[in-house]
């Protein structure tokens, strides 16, 4: 298992460790949410609709016809994309 330390800057914020960003595929921009657990802080990589498409058996390709499942979910990648950068 790997571990490190970090420092809270006075900006609130922490690096994540060599050993650590080694461990876990993390990527500049991505989003990773905590957790308390007991007296343990606990962060997830938080994965995009992109990473989680296709995990889910579905009847999508008898409800979109001809055009399958994949633009479908093109499509849905898409708007996500589109709405992401409307909040930003």
């Amino acid at each position: 298992m790997a571990s490190g330390v970090s420092t809270i800057t006075s900006k609130w914020q922490i690096t994540l460790p060599e050993e650590i960003r080694k461990a876990i595929p993390f990527k500049i921009g991505q989003r990773i949410a905590w957790e308390i657990e007991g007296d343990r802080l606990v962060g997830r990589r938080v994965r995009s609709i992109t990473e989680l498409a296709g995990c889910l058996k579905s009847e999508v390709s008898s409800a979109v016809g001809d055009a399958g499942p994949r633009a479908f979910t093109k499509a849905s990648v898409a708007r996500h994309e589109r709405l992401s950068k409307q909040r930003r």
